[in-house]
C-alpha cells in the first residue's frame, strides 16, 4: 500500500471514530442509537455469561487493498464484565491464522487453485481501557493479558489495530475469481461461561467457533468497481474522489459479521412479510436465482411460523466460488456454492442445502452453541429442520437416518473426531436421527413445543446439550434417561 493510500486509510479510521462517537455518545446507550428493529432480551442474564448480548458493541473500520489482498482493520470493542468474577485476561479468535501453513489449513487442496497461498491475521497494537497491553498469539487464539483485574460489572474497552491477508483459496475465508469470501475475518471475543473460557483451536473440518451475539457498526472502504454484501444493513454509501466507496453498515444481535466483496454480480430482491430477501449471483444466472429467491422466502416463512419469527430485517443468499462446503451460514447471510447454479446440477440436493443453511439462522445464529464441544447441537437440528421442510412441502421421505435407534455418541467433541466422515456421521447423521427418534417417542406436537421453548429461552444466547435435554424433559413431563442414554454413551 502506498504512503498516500495509508494516510487515506488512517484518515478514514479517524473518520470512523468521529462517526461512531456521533452514534454512541456513551457506550451504555448504544442499544438506543442503532436504527434497526428492537429485539426483546431479558434484563439480566446469568452472571457467568460473557460477553453479554445487548451490552457488547464492535465498531470497525475496514480498508480492503485489492492489489495486495490485505484487509486493514481497526476495532473498538465495548462490553461489560458480566462474568460475576474479576477478569485478568481476554481471549479472542483469529480465524485467518488457520490458513497460515499448508500443513494445518482447513481448506482442501483443490481449493488452492494457484498452489498453496498463506493467509493470516496480525495484531499491530492493543489497548484495554486506554492502556497498552501484552498479547500472546497461539494459532487461531489470541490471549490478551490485562495489567490489572477488571472487576465484575465494570466497562471493558478494547482497541485493536490489525491487518489480515486474504489467501488465494476457494473457501469461506479466501478470494477466488475476484470474489472475496470473508467469513470470521476479524478478531472476535470468545465466550466465557461458568466452565471458563471457550478457547478456539484449528480444526480440519467443521466449524470451530463459539461466539456470543453482539452489535456492530462497520465502516468499509473498497474500490468503486466492486460490490459488497454483508451481515446487517447498509445505511450509507459515500463515493470518494480516489475511485473508492465507503459504506457504513450496522447490525444488531448477530452471532458474527460476514462480508463478501465481488464484482459483476446481479442482485435480486423480494419482500416477504416485512423481511427483505436478496439473492446475489454472478453473470447471467438470474432465472435460477429467482426460483431460489422464492424458495428462500418459503423456507423462512415455514421456520418462522413453526419455530419462531426470523428476527432481522434482511436475509441474503450469496453464490460464491467456494469448495470444501456446499454452503456456509452467518447471521442474516449464507454462502452457497456456484455449482448449484449450473445446468444439470442436483436441484434436489441444492434445495436441501438451502433449507439446511437457512435453518442455521435459528440453530446457531439465534440459539448459539460451542461448535467445538457440541457440534451436533446446531448441525443435527439444521439437518432435521431441512428434512421436515422437504417432507411437508415437497413430499420427500425422511432419510435412512430417521430409523436409527441410537448407537452414535453425540457427546463427542471436535477434538475426539478424527476424520471428516466421522464428523458428518456424528454431528449430521446422528444429530438428525436423534430428532427423528424423539419425534417417534413424543410426537411432532411435543417436539415442536420443545423447539419453540428452546428458542424462547436461549434466543441470542449460547445453549448446551444439558440445557436442551432439560427442556425436553420439562416439555415431555417425564424422565427421558432411557432415550438420552441411547445417544450419549461414553
Amino acid at each position: 500500500m502506498s504512503n498516500l493510500s495509508k494516510r487515506k486509510f488512517f484518515f478514514s479510521i479517524i473518520v470512523i471514530g468521529v462517526i461512531c462517537a456521533a452514534y454512541f455518545i456513551y457506550p451504555a446507550q448504544h442499544s438506543e442509537k442503532l436504527t434497526m428493529a428492537t429485539f426483546s432480551l431479558e434484563d439480566e442474564s446469568p452472571p457467568s455469561t460473557f460477553p453479554e448480548p445487548g451490552q457488547t458493541l464492535y465498531q470497525m473500520g475496514l480498508y480492503l487493498d485489492i492489489n495486495t489482498r490485505t484487509l486493514y482493520g481497526s476495532t473498538i470493542l465495548d462490553t461489560v464484565n458480566t462474568t460475576g468474577k474479576p477478569l485478568d485476561e481476554l481471549w479472542f479468535t483469529l480465524y485467518p491464522n488457520a490458513f497460515r501453513y499448508q500443513k494445518g489449513t482447513p481448506a482442501p487442496l483443490n481449493a488452492y487453485y494457484a498452489g498453496f497461498d498463506a493467509g493470516w491475521l496480525e495484531i499491530n497494537g492493543c489497548k484495554v481501557n486506554g492502556q497498552e497491553v501484552e498479547y500472546i498469539l497461539d494459532g487461531v487464539s489470541l490471549k490478551v493479558v490485562l495489567p490489572h483485574d477488571i472487576l465484575p460489572s465494570r466497562d471493558i474497552n478494547v482497541e485493536m489495530q490489525w491487518q489480515s491477508r486474504v489467501p488465494k483459496v476457494a473457501y469461506r475465508y479466501g478470494v477466488n475469481d475476484g470474489v472475496y469470501m470473508l467469513g470470521n475475518f476479524y478478531p472476535i471475543l470468545n465466550v466465557f461461561t461458568e466452565e471458563g473460557w471457550h478457547i478456539s483451536y484449528n480444526s480440519l473440518f467443521g466449524d470451530p467457533f463459539c461466539f456470543n451475539c453482539a452489535d456492530y457498526l462497520v465502516r468499509l472502504n473498497i474500490p468503486e468497481t466492486y460490490q459488497m454484501v454483508s451481515t446487517g444493513s447498509n445505511i450509507q454509501a459515500v463515493a470518494e474522489d480516489n475511485g473508492r466507496v465507503s459504506y457504513l453498515i450496522e447490525a444488531k444481535n448477530v452471532r458474527d459479521f460476514c462480508l463478501a466483496v465481488m464484482y459483476d454480480y446481479n442482485e435480486l430482491i423480494q419482500e416477504i412479510k416485512q423481511v427483505t430477501i436478496k439473492c446475489y449471483v454472478p453473470g447471467n444466472n438470474t432465472d435460477m436465482a429467482r426460483d431460489i429467491l422464492q424458495e428462500s422466502g418459503d423456507i423462512l416463512n415455514h421456520y418462522s411460523c413453526t419455530l419462531g419469527s426470523y428476527p432481522y430485517p434482511e436475509f441474503k443468499v450469496v453464490f460464491v466460488p467456494m469448495k470444501g462446503f456446499h454452503g456456509m451460514e452467518y447471521s442474516g447471510l449464507i454462502f452457497l456454492r456456484e455449482e448449484f447454479l449450473a445446468k444439470g446440477s442436483d436441484q434436489e440436493r441444492g434445495l436441501f442445502i438451502l433449507a439446511h443453511e437457512i435453518a442455521h439462522q435459528w440453530w446457531y445464529c439465534m440459539v448459539g452453541n460451542d461448535q467445538l464441544k457440541e457440534p451436533w447441537l446446531d448441525e443435527g437440528l439444521a439437518n432435521w429442520s431441512a428434512y421436515k421442510y422437504l417432507e411437508k412441502y415437497k413430499g420427500k421421505s425422511p432419510p435412512p437416518a430417521a430409523n436409527l435407534k441410537g448407537g452414535i455418541n453425540l457427546a463427542r467433541e471436535m477434538c475426539d473426531i478424527y476424520s471428516t466422515r466421522e464428523y458428518y456421521l456424528t454431528a449430521y447423521t446422528g444429530g438428525e436421527a436423534f430428532w427423528f427418534g424423539l419425534e417417534k417417542e413424543l410426537g411432532e406436537e411435543t417436539v415442536t413445543r420443545v423447539l419453540r421453548r428452546y428458542l424462547a429461552d436461549f434466543k441470542f444466547r449460547t445453549a448446551t446439550t444439558k440445557d436442551l435435554l432439560n427442556i425436553i424433559e420439562e416439555e415431555a413431563h417425564q424422565e427421558m434417561d432411557y432415550y438420552f442414554d441411547l445417544w450419549f454413551s461414553s
